[in-house]
């Protein structure tokens, strides 16, 4: 089955609703250096490697807004991908309005070609991003490609072990005990689901079907090391830094991370 067209169509169709939840528009907030679309700890990796002067590349973009975060903070020029082709519409209109140098192409991220071969000195990665992707070799190998050797990898993530937890609206959640194990860590079958994606208005619908993948972190290191990406840090949180986990944010658990890898071939 071709996971990411099935995937596609539900992102593109969830844009209107993300598009309609925010309360200012990301231009505006842009404008001003609001640093507010990042995560404070991923903000202060990116301090410490670095972004004056660098070329930056965020993959599975959105709408920009991150990506373009980074150029107000230094970055010379941002390159942001994403298969959702009205998301990335919104990004070059934000790019515009708030006068950044940004690109945006609208492309299944394991179809990314040569054209990008060794360009960034910079890759970002977010929340949300890594679940889309059966085959995190061939993910990773895309983003090899695109970086130069001796450049960074830096992935602010969804804890895996969230995988194991159910959420609110999820069958198996207990209340009670919302830290109760309900999935097995290396589920291989891919989450189906068909309430939307509007993380940005919170609310939820009758949508086309999404399909997800759960991701150990020895899978995500072995797919990391098969493309010399070699890990340089990783730092582990116990906050939530999606609009999943409220009830059992800062209690303790592992529910998002940072990670820094350098190309090194």
């Amino acid at each position: 089955m071709d996971y990411s067209q099935a995937n596609k169509a539900a992102w593109e169709e969830a844009f209107a609703k993300h598009k309609a939840g925010y309360k200012e528009d990301p231009a505006l907030r842009l404008k001003r250096g609001d640093l507010s679309f990042l995560e404070v700890d991923a903000i202060a990796a990116l301090e410490k490697i670095g972004l004056a002067g660098k070329d930056v590349a965020q993959i599975c973009c959105n709408n920009g807004r991150e990506l373009l975060t980074l150029l107000t903070m230094g970055a010379a020029k941002g390159t942001g991908f994403d298969i959702a082709e009205n998301f990335i519409a919104e990004g070059r209109r934000l790019a515009k309005e708030a006068d950044l140098n940004a690109e945006f192409v609208a492309t299944n991220i394991y179809e990314i070609d040569d054209t990008y071969r060794d360009r960034f000195d910079l890759v970002f990665i977010t929340i949300g991003a890594l679940c889309w992707f059966e085959d995190l070799e061939r993910f990773f190998a895309k983003v090899a490609l695109v970086l130069k050797e001796g450049g960074t990898l830096l992935i602010n993530e969804q804890h895996p072990f969230t995988n194991m937890l159910a959420m609110a609206n999820e069958e198996g959640h207990d209340p009670e005990r919302p830290d109760k194990v309900v999935f097995s860590y290396f589920k291989e079958d891919p989450w189906v689901e068909n309430s939307g994606v509007d993380y940005i208005g919170e609310t939820t619908y009758a949508s086309k079907t999404l399909y997800s993948f759960s991701h150990s972190f020895a899978a995500i290191f072995n797919a990391l090391r098969k493309n010399d990406l070699r890990i340089e840090q990783l730092h582990e949180f116990n906050y939530d830094i999606s609009t999943s986990w409220p009830h059992i944010d800062k209690k303790g658990m592992p529910l998002s991370y940072v990670l820094v890898a350098e190309k090194r071939v």
